[in-house]
C-alpha cells in the first residue's frame, strides 16, 4: 500500500491504496503443433513425426518456465518453433500480443531482438573462424543498433558481465574452454538486450562443477536485465533450481503444469511421479524408490490413441486408450491431463 495524499487545513488525512501488480504475459502459446515428414529412401512418406502436439501455455515477465520431459519428448522442437527458427505446422504464438508466426520477414527480423536462443552445444553453435569480436558482434552487424565505433566497447562490456575478460576479444572459439565457450553463446544472445530467452540445455554439454558456474551466471543475469527464460532440459535437479514452473512433456505433448515447488512436493500425473522418483538422493542411508513404467515410449510418428501415456500407465483404465485427456486445473496454477485426475 501506498499514501495517495493527505488532508487541508492542518487536518492530516491519509489515503490508503492497495495496489495490486498483475502478472503480464510475455509469451502466450496456443494449440502449438510442429510435425516433420519422414523421409524415405525414395523420398518424402506420408509418415509424420508429432513432434510437438496441441501445446498451450503461457510465461509470465520476468518469469522461468522449465521444459523438461525424455529426450525426444519435443522439448527442444517447441522452443525453436515458438522462436520459428522451425515453421508451425498450427497453432499460435504471441510475444507481447503480436502473433508471431504472422509477421513478415521484416517484422520478424526487427522481433529478434527481443527474443534470442542459447544453444546446447557451445563447441558446434559458435563460427571456428569468427573471432570472439566478430561472433558477438554479429547481431549488432545484422540489426544495426549499434555505432562501427562503439562496438567493440559494448562487446567489451558484455564480456565482463559474462566472466570473461577485454583480451579474449580477438581470440578464436578453439582457444577456450567448454565453460568460456559457453559464456561467448550468453554474451551474444544478450547483446542486443532481448527480453526472452530460450535456453535450449545451456549446460548439460559441460562438466558438474562447470554447470553450476554457469547456471549461477543465468540466474545473476536474469535479476541484471530483467530477462525471461524457457529453460529446456532434462536435468530435474537443474530444473528445480532455475525454475518458477515446471511444465512435462512427455510425447509431444504437456502432461503437467505446476509451480516448481509444488510439483516437486506433489507431482500428480503418473509420468512426472516417475520422472521425479529416478532423482539421485544423495544420502546412502536413505533408499530410493524409483517408478518403473513399464515397455519402451512409442513412437511418435505413430502415437498411441487416447492418453499417450496409457501403453506404460500402472493406472490404465479403458477410457485411457480411447480418449485423449484435457489439460485440468487441479488446484491454483496446478494442471493435469489425466482421466484419473478428473475423477477426483
Amino acid at each position: 500500500m501506498r499514501d495517495i495524499g493527505s488532508g487541508a487545513g492542518g487536518t492530516a488525512r491519509s489515503k490508503w491504496l492497495m495496489v495490486v501488480v498483475m502478472p503480464h504475459v510475455l509469451v502466450e502459446v496456443r494449440n502449438l503443433k510442429k510435425y516433420f515428414p519422414v523421409r524415405g529412401p525414395f523420398g518424402r512418406s506420408k509418415l509424420m513425426v508429432h513432434a510437438v502436439d496441441d501445446v498451450s501455455f503461457n510465461i509470465e515477465d520476468g518469469e522461468t518456465l522449465g521444459l523438461a520431459g525424455e529426450s525426444g519428448c519435443g522439448k527442444t522442437t517447441l522452443g525453436r518453433t515458438i522462436l520459428r527458427l522451425y515453421e508451425p505446422t498450427s497453432g499460435e504464438a504471441y510475444f507481447e500480443g503480436r502473433n508471431i508466426f504472422e509477421l513478415g520477414k521484416e517484422e520478424l527480423r526487427k522481433l529478434r531482438r527481443e527474443m534470442q536462443i542459447i544453444f546446447q552445444d557451445p563447441y558446434s553453435s559458435l563460427n571456428p573462424r569468427m573471432t570472439v569480436q566478430a561472433i558477438i558482434g554479429e547481431p549488432l552487424n545484422v540489426h544495426g543498433v549499434v555505432e562501427k565505433d562503439e562496438q567493440e566497447d559494448k562487446i567489451i562490456e558484455m564480456l565482463k558481465k559474462v566472466g570473461l575478460e577485454p583480451e579474449h576479444i580477438r581470440r578464436y572459439p578453439h582457444e577456450f574452454s567448454g565453460g568460456q565457450r559457453q559464456r561467448i553463446a550468453i554474451a551474444r544472445a544478450l547483446i542486443l538486450n532481448p527480453k526472452f530467452i530460450v535456453a535450449d540445455e545451456p549446460a548439460s554439454a559441460l562438466d558438474v562443477s562447470v554447470q553450476a558456474s554457469i547456471l549461477n551466471l543465468m540466474r545473476d543475469l536474469q535479476q541484471e536485465f530483467g530477462l525471461t527464460y524457457l529453460f529446456v532440459t532434462h536435468d530435474l535437479s537443474v530444473i528445480r533450481l532455475m525454475s518458477d514452473r515446471v511444465a512435462i512433456m512427455y510425447l509431444g505433448r504437456i502432461v503437467e503444469l505446476a509451480p516448481t515447488d509444488e510439483l516437486f512436493a506433489s507431482p500428480e500425473h503418473p509420468y512426472t511421479q516417475a520422472l521425479l522418483s529416478a532423482i539421485p538422493i544423495p544420502d546412502p542411508n536413505v533408499e530410493m524408490k524409483p517408478i518403473f513404467l513399464k515397455g519402451d515410449i512409442p513412437t511418435p510418428i505413430n502415437p498411441p490413441s487416447g492418453c499417450r501415456l496409457h501403453p506404460r500407465c500402472p493406472y490404465c483404465k479403458s477410457m485411457c486408450e480411447e480418449t485423449e485427456p484435457e489439460l485440468i486445473n487441479v488446484g491454483g496454477k496446478h494442471y493435469v491431463t489425466c482421466h484419473m485426475m478428473a475423477k477426483k
